[in-house]
């Protein structure tokens, strides 16, 4: 279970993500929340996260980077259902990290969601 200071830290990224799998309104139906609320918490940061909203967030959150829900489509309808068998979704990476002596190029094929935890470039060089 993240703590409220991860949650803040990963959740918008994985809300700017494009390719992340689930939109926003079904991530929300399946929290149990409204999507305007989580999108007021963590893209906005206008409202703050209650313990409620963390628990449920939380729980969903690690189930999509699991890999145990999908976003189906049939003609223009779309919606969610659980995986028997969880797949998390992997791809392709190239990144240049900073490691305190140099810059290393980190290649290979990776889960998507390290990208939310991974620290960018610029956090790694102040330490």
């Amino acid at each position: 279970m993240l703590t409220k200071a991860q949650m803040m830290e990963e959740l918008p990224k994985f809300f700017a993500d494009k390719n992340r799998g689930i939109s926003l309104p079904h991530f929300a139906e399946l929290c149990g929340v409204d999507h305007y609320h989580l999108r007021d918490i963590f893209i906005y940061q206008k409202v703050p996260l209650t313990e409620r909203v963390q628990r449920r967030v939380n729980k969903i959150y690690a189930q999509v980077l699991k890999g145990e829900i999908r976003t189906m489509q049939r003609g223009l309808k779309r919606w969610v259902e659980y995986r028997e068998t969880p797949k998390p979704a992997m791809v392709r990476r190239t990144l240049l990290t900073f490691d305190g002596q140099g810059f290393k190029l980190d290649v290979g094929i990776r889960p998507r969601a390290e990208d939310y935890r991974r620290r960018s470039l610029d956090e790694q060089m102040k330490g």
